[in-house]
Order: C-alpha cells, then structure tokens, then sequence
C-alpha cells in the first residue's frame, strides 16, 4: 500500500500459509459440486454459501471487479463480461483478457467461479456475471482518479456490486464523488480494510461510510497477523489459504497449486480474498431479492455475522464473520428451526411420564409409543416404535408391559396445511425397581429397605458388585469417595415375578464439595 493520496495497491498476500493450527472446518461438507478442488474451498463452507445454492447462484446479478484485471480461466470465461482498461488515464475496451498480476483473477474466481463443470473450484455466486476493470498495472499499483473513473464506469454498466480489493491510506474529493455516485444508484461498494498490520492507519476507500469494509479471519476464525484494525472495519470473511484462479499462463510456486500440479488455481490470502467472499454473498443476495436496496443488503449482512472474538462489534472483526444462511435465513428464505415435544420421565413403572407441547404448533393428536431402542427426536416414528393402547394424553404412567422398553411422546400437527408426526427422544428404560437415591455422602449408613424401591412393593435386597461401599446389617455403607455399583432385587409378589436391576451410585466427600 502507498502512502500517497494518489496511489492505490491490492490486498492479497501471494502466499501459501502452511502454519496454521487444524483448522475447525476440517470436517469435510456435504458434497455440492463436482469440482476437484471444491472439498479445499474452506471458505465456502465457513459461510454456509453451499447451503444458499438451492436458493441463489448469483444469476442475474453484475459484480464489477475493479482491479487488476480477470482470465483467461476455464472456470471464469462464462462468466465473465466485456469490462475496460483504465490504467494512467489511458482506457481500452472491450477488455477482458487483461490481468498481468494474477490478483484480480482470483479474486473473481472466488466471487463467480462456474460451479459443476468438473475443473477447478466453485464460486460463492457461480452463476453471478464479472465485469473485469483493469485499474491496476504489472506492479499491482493503480491511482485514485483511475479508480474513481472505474466506479463511475461499473455503475453505468449496470453493476450491483463493486468489489474493491484494494486501498490506500487517504482519499480525494474524486473518490467521494464517485462513491456517491454509487450509492445514489443502489449499488454496493465492498472494499479490502488492509494488510498492513495492527498498527497501520484507517485505509480507503474502505474506511469511507459508502462502503462496507471487509477484513480476513484464517480457519480458526482468528485474525491474521497482518490485518488491520479499527472502527471502520465492518465485516469479516475468510482470508487465508483461499484457493482460487489464476490464468491460464500463471507462473506460480508449485507449492501453491491447490486444484492439481499443473492447473491454473493457487491459494493466496489477504483482505482481498475476504473482500471477495462477502462480494459473492452480495450477489446471492440481490439475485434472491432484486427489490432490496445496496444499504439494505448491507445492513442484513452485518445484522446477521456470527459475532467473534470480543462480545458485540468490534475494532478486529467488525459485526462478525459473514454467514450466508443466517441472512437468508433471516430474509425469510428458512423455516423456523423445528422443534419436538419434550418428555419428562425417570422411566419407572406407576409413576407418571409428562409430554410437553409448548414450544411446538398446536397439536391435533397425542400418542405415546413403546420402543425396544433409545433414539433422538426425530420426525419419522422408528421401526421399532409401536403405538399403545388408550395412551393419547399427555400424560402416561408406565405399566408391566413397558419393562425394558422406551417410551417416545409424538404428536399430529399441521405444517403449512400438511400433517406431520414429530416425536419426542426416548425416556429412560423403563424399569420396576429403582433406589430413592444416586448420590451417597462418604460415611453414610442407608437401610436397604430406604434405599431400594419397586413397583411390586415387596421385599427388598442388595448386593454389592463393585467400588468403595459395603452391605453391613441390611444397611449400605459408603466408604470412600468414588462410583459404587450395586445389584439390587425385589422378592415376586403378583404380578410381578423376582425383580432385579444394576444400578451405580456415586459416593462423595461433603468435604471436597465445592460451591
């Protein structure tokens, strides 16, 4: 970056970061493309930008590129659209194959890469339209009046967002103007908020109100060493390790290859590579919902980041980390999380098991069943499920035919005018036989026939099986603190034959308890 109010360079770092800790990502998504490189895209699945594809790809929408150019690439040739050359005033067009440096054809590659062609990777908006605008020369420098031009320029070919992965530490009056400009016509400025570490100034045009500034988080969603901060920062998006295109006659470092030895994809990291992410959602935004306004796809945006690092926005991270179904989700796009009954039971025989509905619809049929399985809420009752008889309240009491079994709470209501069961996870096994207690104070004498209940309400024993306790006249005596396993039995009384159950206590020093 230049110190000069004239002077403008982009953000990426050319540079394949290896020292990274296991990034919390690492578990690979749901498949949903069939590019190679798709699975080392980590970004994509940072931000939940896969899950939007069923809703948005970008068609329709315009994102102008304003940098050092974009292609040639085979994953962005359909994409892109005949941009211009503004470079020291001097203006060329139609223009597409112009990117000397490389840098502005990742960073489109990462907004519109095409999606399931087979090669190479996916774009956040892989059906969204690049308009290349080359301000940049071989160095990666460009100039304010360029730039300023080139914004003007994207506006007036029908740009729904500019991406400006780029910066400098002051701004002129002409870069106001075209801003403005740009605001005035709807169309929403992302721009790079620096690499020039912690200690650098507030960089442009990102710490203008008109834009919205982007910095970068690496896998761990922590901030690189060379991202900027403060108050101007907005958002945050993935910035490291980005795998993305180059051209196709790129000589890179082989290390950075990142969609086979010999194709045209390395990885770069930067604000850059972020600014790139948050374009992409922009445009799976306004392709979703064109009637929406620049300010107010921004404001959904930062209304819906997933807040990291210091509670609340912040001068590192901005609102947060950038998350795609979370603003689709809030657009309308998602039904509400679904939500099951509940169950509250101790899984014992006479004694009443509560199903719960509140937080569910209202429901227009109650039923429990018997399970020979433990099992989670689920939506489809399991094969081992079976209704019973006369039990359509909220309330059962489990009986002898329950022993060994699990009990599920399910409910009838309507979705949207269609029926559906949801049913409640498993109570505990239901057993005839139980204790009074689970927890023992170290030196406590309990009399057996306290501890040990059952549904029979015959006579009871116990014996012990494994830890520091003991059975000493009828009574159980804990010694030491630990897990104390014992086997307790009730006598056959009609209808209930002999009764036996292993049950674990645990044992405690009131001494060692901590409040």
């Amino acid at each position: 970056m230049k110190n000069s109010s004239k002077n403008f360079s982009a953000f990426g770092v050319v540079a394949l970061i290896s020292s990274l800790s296991v990034s919390i990502f690492s578990a690979a998504i749901a498949q949903a493309s069939n590019d190679p490189a798709f699975e080392s895209q980590w970004g994509i699945s940072a931000i939940n930008a896969s899950e939007i594809w069923t809703l948005s790809t970008g068609k329709g929408v315009t994102v102008a590129v304003i940098d050092s150019g974009s292609g040639p690439n085979p994953d962005l040739n359909q994409n892109l659209i005949a941009g211009r050359a503004i470079v020291r005033g001097r203006i060329s067009e139609p223009s597409t194959d112009v990117d000397p440096v490389g840098h502005g054809t990742h960073v489109a590659g990462i907004i519109a890469g095409q999606r399931d062609n087979a090669i190479g990777i996916s774009g956040i908006a892989p059906d969204a339209k690049i308009l290349p605008i080359r301000i940049l020369d071989s160095r990666g420098d460009g100039s304010e009046v360029d730039l300023a031009q080139a914004i003007r320029f994207a506006v007036d070919q029908g740009a729904q967002v500019i991406n400006l992965s780029l910066g400098g530490a002051v701004q002129t009056g002409g870069l106001q103007i075209a801003l403005e400009y740009a605001a005035e016509n709807e169309v929403l400025v992302v721009a790079a908020a620096g690499n020039g570490g912690p200690s650098a100034g507030t960089t442009y045009p990102a710490g203008n109100d008109l834009a919205i500034a982007v910095t970068a988080v690496d896998q761990t969603l922590n901030a690189p060493s060379f991202n900027q901060r403060g108050a101007y920062i907005d958002i945050s998006a993935p910035g490291i390790n980005i795998c993305s295109t180059v051209r196709l006659d790129a000589i890179v470092d082989i290390s950075r290859r990142c969609a086979g030895a010999n194709e045209p994809y390395v990885t770069m990291s930067g604000t850059s590579m972020a600014t790139a992410h948050v374009s992409g959602v922009a445009a799976l935004i306004f392709a979703a919902r064109p009637d929406f306004s620049a300010l107010q796809v921004r404001e959904v945006m930062i209304a819906t980041a997933k807040d990291i690092g210091a509670a609340g926005r912040d001068e590192v991270f901005g609102a947060g980390l950038i998350d795609a179904y979370a603003i689709f989700k809030a657009l309308g796009f998602f039904p509400e999380q679904v939500v099951f009954p509940t169950v509250s039971s101790l899984g014992r025989v006479g004694q009443e098991s509560i199903g719960g509905t509140v937080q569910i619809p209202e429901s227009e049929r109650l039923q429990w069943y018997r399970c020979l399985s433990p099992g989670d809420a689920t939506l489809v009752i399991p094969l081992d499920c079976v209704a019973i008889s006369r039990a359509q309240k909220n309330v059962y009491a489990p009986t002898r035919k329950d022993i060994g079994t699990f009990l599920r709470f399910g409910t009838l209501i309507s979705v949207g005018g269609t029926p559906q069961m949801r049913f409640s996870s498993t109570t505990p096994k239901v057993s005839a036989i139980w204790t009074t207690i689970s927890t023992l104070e170290v030196g406590t004498k309990t009399p057996i026939k306290d501890l040990v209940v059952s549904a029979s309400k015959s006579k009871t024993s116990a014996r012990v099986v494994s830890g520091p306790c003991k059975i000493v006249r009828q009574s159980l005596i804990a010694d030491t603190s630990g897990t104390c396993k014992i086997r307790i039995f009730a006598e056959p009384k009609t209808p209930y034959s002999g009764l036996a159950q292993t049950v674990v206590l645990e044992i405690v020093d009131k001494n060692e308890v901590t409040n």
